[in-house]
């Protein structure tokens, strides 16, 4: 098409038979409108993520979880019918505000459900699906060459999670903190009984907890109480800028390898395999050293790929070194991901952790919103900065403290 605006444009549908694009006219100045969804969904996972934090630090954790997936689930399906862009936007931001609620929720619930002992080994394998699901999605997306029906296909099992709040419990460690001693005894019991444990003294052990921490928190804390104290402060900083470099890390560096290669489907699904070694090898690493090497090893060596992707020419034989190099540093980011989720969530209180999750993974996802932009700078450049960013995440884990192996705070002294 060389001229522009054209009132008949010919659509290429080779790959897709129906996109946003084509079912809203979207040529010329109004191509920008296709990023510009993008950024509202980002947005909504910005502002979910922060929101429904504070939400199930007050309202509780299983609520807020089942409530998320359905708003996901029904702005989802009114994604597939909008009927003009302006409707588009607004269904797309709420759609990404439910999402960014279901990470914040299932994750903390997933923690606060599971023992010291197997903690490490479920934060990884929390990732496990999410491999699985970058995966499905490209022969999801295969099958279905409709962006609509492919949207339909993907947002309506979001209600089946919705019904968790009639079958799970709610967070034990929630309810203990809520002063909850009902609800808490009769989850633990059920918890009990799913393990085959004794469950005879659980009320008294309850009771003897609450005499036990009487007068250690008067008050009820809120998250911006983390600046009365040096430490937690020091904590959040360093963690904030964890979030926001794994963020445009992985994300900015699955965009730089994408483009090495024009074949969308394929291009999903060798992003989703090359991290499932990285999950797999973080399941085995989180039991073995503490956080803090973890951590260090992971944001240097990201670095120091990224780094040797960059230098390394084009002309050099073989070619795939400098994609091969590109894809660890990913796998490398990935891997620093999944440990910040655990991290953050053992350095915070119970009364908070949910809200100051919500706020790291909203600047997880401002590190996403940017990662195209830094991409949109001289290739040498972006990997450079990439870089840069992982070195530095880097040096600051010296200031955190080590959380393994000890449980998880309740009170911010």
């Amino acid at each position: 098409m060389e001229v522009c605006p054209c009132s008949n444009p010919t659509w290429d549908r080779s790959v897709f038979t129906e996109t946003v694009q084509t079912k809203f006219g979207l040529i010329c100045d109004k191509k920008k409108e296709i990023s510009l969804s993008e950024t509202c969904a980002y947005g909504g996972m910005l502002i979910g993520a922060f929101l429904f934090g504070l939400l199930s630090d007050r309202f509780g954790r299983l609520m807020m979880f089942s409530i998320s997936f359905v708003l996901t689930g029904i702005a989802g399906v009114a994604v597939s019918q909008s009927p003009n862009m302006q409707a588009f936007f607004a269904f797309r931001f709420f759609e990404g505000l439910g999402a960014g609620g279901t990470i914040v929720t299932s994750f903390v619930l997933l923690i606060e459900y599971t023992g010291l002992k197997y903690r490490e080994t479920m934060t990884a394998v929390y990732h496990l699906p999410i491999n699985l699901s970058h995966l499905l999605i490209a022969g999801v997306s295969y099958g279905l060459r409709d962006a609509f029906k492919f949207q339909l296909a993907i947002s309506v099992p979001m209600f089946v999670f919705g019904l968790a709040v009639f079958f799970l419990n709610e967070s034990p460690l929630w309810l203990l903190a809520k002063k909850k001693k009902e609800r808490t005894v009769k989850a633990m019991q059920s918890i009990a009984k799913f393990n085959k444990k004794p469950d005879s003294s659980i009320s008294a052990d309850i009771d003897a907890y609450y005499y036990s921490t009487q007068g250690t928190q008067q008050e009820k804390i809120q998250l911006h109480h983390i600046f009365k104290y040096r430490r937690p402060t020091i904590n959040l900083l360093c963690m904030a800028y964890m979030y926001l470099v794994c963020g445009m890390g992985y994300y900015g560096v699955s965009q730089y390898i994408s483009k090495m290669s024009g074949k969308i489907h394929v291009n999903i699904a060798i992003s989703a395999i090359l991290v499932a070694p990285g999950t797999l090898l973080s399941i085995y690493l989180l039991n073995k050293i503490g956080r803090k090497p973890f951590l260090l090893s992971t944001n240097i060596l990201a670095g120091a790929f990224m780094l040797f992707a960059v230098v390394v020419p084009s002309s050099f034989e073989p070619t795939w070194l400098k994609v091969l190099f590109a894809c660890i540093s990913n796998c490398f980011f990935f891997m620093s991901f999944i440990l910040v989720f655990l991290y953050g969530v053992e350095l915070f209180p119970t009364q908070i952790r949910t809200s100051a999750l919500g706020l790291l993974s909203l600047l997880s996802r401002a590190g996403m919103m940017i990662a195209p932009q830094i991409n949109n700078l001289n290739p040498t450049i972006a990997g450079y900065v990439f870089a840069a960013l992982a070195v530095i995440g880097g040096v600051l884990t010296i200031c955190l403290p080590e959380t393994k192996n000890r449980e998880l705070p309740s009170t911010l002294q």
